[in-house]
């Protein structure tokens, strides 16, 4: 019987739909996709090589190819629903509206539901062109499972309102601004879950470094080099140290040269950084997390901002109209900055994630702490109070009149 080593890949996406500006009338929840792609290598004696890490990349990346794709499907269908949605807000047909939801729950649920098989079909695919070039994964097996979450898509509350009072009554707009308020103290929250974890994630960081420099000290005096004190930063002081240990002439280096040595080393510090990378690599899932919840939310201020300047132009006979027109115009814009904030903290925690997972071997210290200091410059907690304020404004506002 053959001997067996099986690779295995996983690609985690937090929410399969980055982009809801388009269909504001739908209250689409997170769908949550994993897609794990694991590789079987054989050997008739030993044990068989694992998969190549360059080509488990590309497995993945041809598996993030598929996911890119049905995510256009999705938002695709939830655009045109959404239109068609509009159309029947505007006629006053509530019933036809609300039957909507489920057609295009409907619809997105057959596209989740093909997802699995074409990225079965795709990898395998790529794991053929793959053999091409290496014998070893030429009779490789390749199995890829997906799993998803999705709790349904509703039609938003605020359209519900207006699409009951044809958008001429106050309540209506006050139903908008409840709603925008709601969300924003949501905001608000993850605000402050946001400033902890990026906490989280500093520590965690400065910690690894510290902890991986404390190794190669440990693998040098292990050796009983003492010599350690005017060693040049990391990754450099792995060569320098394996130089000096083969200088020292001893039996255990004879016939090995610095790479060899090097290779030790850096085996030794990976083993031992191992649980402070994991707990870093936590905290910085855990607050791109927080930032992707974050977003949608601020989208969804968004999209209803546009909803109630739009009933305010409408609205002739309000006087308040164009003073609760004005304050949504400034929301819009705090929106915007606040949106723009997240994309670059999500942007640099996933360019991070890259440095991380090769566990800052192969490149300076100084790479990873810009990488993750950039979160910082976003000035989310910043832009997050203005965004808080300017809804309390549009809120206060409606209620004046609402009242």
């Amino acid at each position: 019987m053959a001997n067996k080593t099986v690779t295995k890949r996983t690609l985690d996406v937090v929410d399969l739909v980055r982009d809801r500006k388009l269909f504001p009338l739908l209250d689409v929840p997170p769908m949550r996709v994993k897609v794990v792609i694991e590789v079987t290598t054989t050997a008739l004696i030993g044990t068989p090589k694992p998969a190549p890490e360059a080509a488990m990349k590309r497995l993945e990346a041809v598996a993030q190819g598929v996911l890119d794709k049905y995510e256009k499907t999705i938002t695709e269908e939830c655009t045109t629903f959404s239109k068609k949605i509009d159309a029947l807000v505007n006629e006053g047909k509530e019933k036809e509206a609300a039957a909507m939801a489920e057609t295009v729950n409907h619809a997105v649920k057959n596209a989740l539901a093909s997802v699995e098989g074409a990225a079965t079909k795709a990898v395998e695919e790529a794991r053929k062109a793959e053999g091409q070039k290496d014998k070893l994964l030429k009779e490789a097996q390749v199995k890829t499972a997906l799993t998803y979450t999705f709790a349904g898509i509703k039609i938003a509350t605020h359209t519900v309102k207006l699409v009951g009072s044809h958008g001429a009554d106050v309540t209506a707009y006050y139903g908008i601004a409840k709603a925008v308020f709601e969300i924003g103290m949501e905001i608000k929250q993850n605000l402050k879950n946001e400033e902890q974890l990026r906490k989280d994630l500093d520590v965690g960081i400065n910690a690894y470094l510290d902890l991986r420099a404390t190794k190669v000290m440990e693998a040098a005096k292990s050796q009983g080099l003492t010599d350690t004190g005017s060693l040049p930063g990391f990754p450099g002081s792995i060569k320098v140290v394996a130089e000096r240990l083969i200088a020292t002439g001893k039996e255990t280096f004879k016939g090995k040269d610095a790479g060899q040595v090097a290779g030790a080393i850096k085996n030794f510090v990976i083993k031992g950084v191992m649980a402070k990378y994991n707990d870093v690599e936590k905290a910085r899932k855990a607050y791109r997390e927080e930032t992707t919840k974050m977003r949608q939310k601020v989208d969804k201020v968004s999209a209803q901002a546009d909803k109630l300047m739009a009933e305010m132009k409408k609205a002739t006979t309000l006087k308040e109209g164009v003073k609760i027109g004005a304050a949504c115009m400034q929301l819009k814009t705090k929106v915007t900055k606040m949106a723009a904030a997240l994309d670059v903290s999500v942007k640099y925690l996933d360019e991070a994630q890259t440095v991380l997972k090769d566990m800052g071997m192969d490149c300076n210290d100084e790479t990873i702490l810009q990488k993750i200091a950039k979160v910082d410059v976003s000035t989310i907690l910043t832009e997050g109070s203005g965004l808080i304020g300017n809804i309390k404004d549009v809120y206060d506002l409606v209620n004046a009149i609402a009242g």
